[in-house]
């Protein structure tokens, strides 16, 4: 039972409780003239309000006494059946039975009707009007604040042709019985009822004589018209993208090499922001991680969307790829990125973007214009297996690049080898024509000789130098060369690791920062379940008799509760 709603003793005020409910406070709140009575711990609203007082409570469950339905009649005695007390109003209202006549009043045409006559006969016209089911299409309102209840009341919206503005709303009530089934049925398609979906429901059109509201009883829910209209959108944003030549346009930006500095468009509560961090930490990489949160469904999607691809846009120079991440969900969660003007901001985005939005069979616009992942977890992999092919690639560049140098020094060797044969054989040989012509011109000659020998042999020492220097110093420029490479790629990973680190100790500091024990050496306390050791977090569940212990910084203590006063707004 929710809560109830009963006539005050004095005849003049509805007496109204409920358990604590901040979404049922701010009701009772907007109702003219309430009142909080602190002594008997129920709100007060004077009876001449009983009909607006009905209005607002009975889509919560609320059960009405009898007499709160005499003074909506305006007689004293029962004007009208209500639901029987501690039970929610029937599914079909023609069971609440009929009205009897006010006195004095008679069944003729010019007779006065009391109101709960004149709500009968509304009703039964709108039924001889409306006698099987209809057939209405329109967005849900107001659905996913009520779906926890039991029966649930939302309303169908029209929007104008221009614009989002309103036309036409209609209240529908959808009974446990009936929500079960619906709901089950459309999960086997893959969809969830939610606000802001566009469905065809078939409905009986009804008025609930206690309050005269006109409304549609929900009979059923059409999938195929929802996933019609799905994938319709999705269709006529794709053709709109390819008029505009924006297709392909972000999907084909190459993905730099190494690509470690990373944005993320996501919620930072999700499972999908923690698997993709998580994959990315695991991997040792000092990758440099920004998160930009946003909503991932709802109509909070668009907004929050197009304000952090703006800002990753006006920074694109600081990241090396965008990713936009979510968890796994139904085809109407998925549908919240089939938007026109998301769908132009990625395409037209100067980072590369990397979608994984965790469905393994349904795809969205943005699965079809970016380089998809299908899940966060496979996003941060993909990113992983870059780095490392890179890596990879360097380490092999470096292998050929020793390689290179040392062939060079050895074909340098061979031909400085070489040169030093052959100037040898040809001094030798020039030494044994000299010597002949030495001996037949003489001692002139011999000087000569001797003079053009030295000579020789000085330019022999100096070419031979030369060829040292230059084969020693392309050596030298080699081995730098390789040395600058390795050393580049050495400081290129300490610093990764040093951010790593670095991450590392903010996380253990915010983790020290949050022990419980800095929180009792404050002079706080902490109760615990004596039997489990678990913390109680507040004493809404406790009863008098209840033990407990009370931890604080110097010692633990064993306390008994002697009485419980919940707190709430007012009082």
């Amino acid at each position: 039972m929710t809560g109830t709603i009963e006539l005050d003793r004095d005849g003049r005020h509805l007496v109204i409780r409920f358990p604590y409910d901040q979404f049922l406070v701010d009701e009772v709140k907007a109702l003219p003239d309430r009142r909080w009575d602190k002594n008997q711990k129920c709100w007060r609203v004077p009876a001449k309000h009983a009909e607006l007082t009905i209005e607002a409570f009975m889509k919560h469950g609320f059960t009405v006494s009898s007499d709160v339905f005499s003074v909506l009649a305006g007689t004293t005695a029962i004007a009208a059946k209500p639901p029987k007390v501690d039970q929610a109003p029937p599914e079909d209202p023609a069971r609440a039975g009929t009205a009897e006549p006010v006195a004095g009043a008679d069944r003729g045409g010019d007779a006065a009707l009391s109101v709960s006559q004149l709500n009968e006969r509304v009703r039964q016209a709108l039924r001889d009007a409306f006698p099987g089911t209809v057939q209405v299409i329109g967005e849900v309102v107001e659905y996913d604040k009520n779906q926890d209840r039991r029966h649930v009341f939302f309303s169908l919206a029209e929007k104008a042709a221009l614009g989002d503005k309103v036309a036409a709303t209609v209240v529908v009530a959808m009974f446990e019985r009936t929500k079960e089934r619906v709901l089950a049925r459309l999960s086997r398609h893959g969809l969830t009822l939610q606000d802001g979906i566009e469905i065809l429901v078939e409905a009986r059109v009804d008025l609930y004589p206690a309050t005269g509201r006109y409304q549609l009883i929900l009979e059923d829910v059409r999938p195929e018209f929802t996933l019609g209209k799905l994938a319709l959108s999705r269709e006529q944003i794709l053709l709109k993208l390819g008029e505009l030549g924006l297709l392909t346009r972000n999907r084909e930006l190459p993905l730099p090499r190494p690509a470690l500095r990373i944005g993320v468009l996501t919620s930072p509560d999700s499972d999908a922001w923690n698997d993709f961090l998580r994959e990315l930490q695991s991997s040792g990489i000092g990758f440099d991680v920004a998160l930009h949160p946003v909503r991932v469904q709802g109509e909070q999607l668009r907004p929050t969307m197009l304000a952090g691809l703006a800002w990753f846009a006006a920074r694109a120079a600081d990241f090396d790829v965008l990713c936009i991440v979510r968890g796994g969900g139904s085809r109407t969660d998925l549908a919240w990125f089939d938007d026109l003007e998301v769908a132009t901001a990625v395409a037209r985005h100067p980072v590369k973007i990397l979608c994984g939005i965790g469905h393994e069979r349904d795809r969205s616009v943005l699965d079809e214009i970016t380089t998809s992942l299908k899940t966060p977890t496979a996003a941060a992999a993909a990113l992983v297996d870059a780095w490392l092919e890179c890596r990879e690639d360097l380490r092999h560049a470096a292998i050929r690049l020793r390689e290179a140098a040392r062939g060079q020094i050895e074909l340098a060797r061979e031909r400085l080898t070489g040169s030093a044969h052959r100037v040898a054989r040809g001094v030798q040989a020039r030494i044994v024509a000299e010597a002949q012509l030495l001996g037949a011109a003489g001692p002139r000659a011999a000087r000569a000789v001797r003079a053009l020998l030295r000579q020789r042999e000085q330019e022999l020492a100096v070419a031979v130098r030369r060829t040292r220097l230059a084969v020693e110093t392309r050596t030298r420029d080699a081995e730098r060369t390789l040395v600058r490479a390795t050393e580049l790629l050495a400081a290129r990973s300490r610093l990764r690791l040093e951010r790593a680190h670095a991450q590392l100790e903010r996380a253990e500091t915010r983790q020290r920062l949050l022990d419980p024990r800095r929180v009792l050496e404050r002079g706080y306390a902490l109760l615990r379940d004596p039997a489990s050791g678990r913390i109680v977090p507040g004493a809404r569940g406790l009863r008098s008799g209840a033990k407990l212990r009370v931890q604080t910084r110097d010692a633990d203590a064993d306390v008994t509760v002697d009485a419980v006063r919940p707190r709430t707004e007012e009082s």
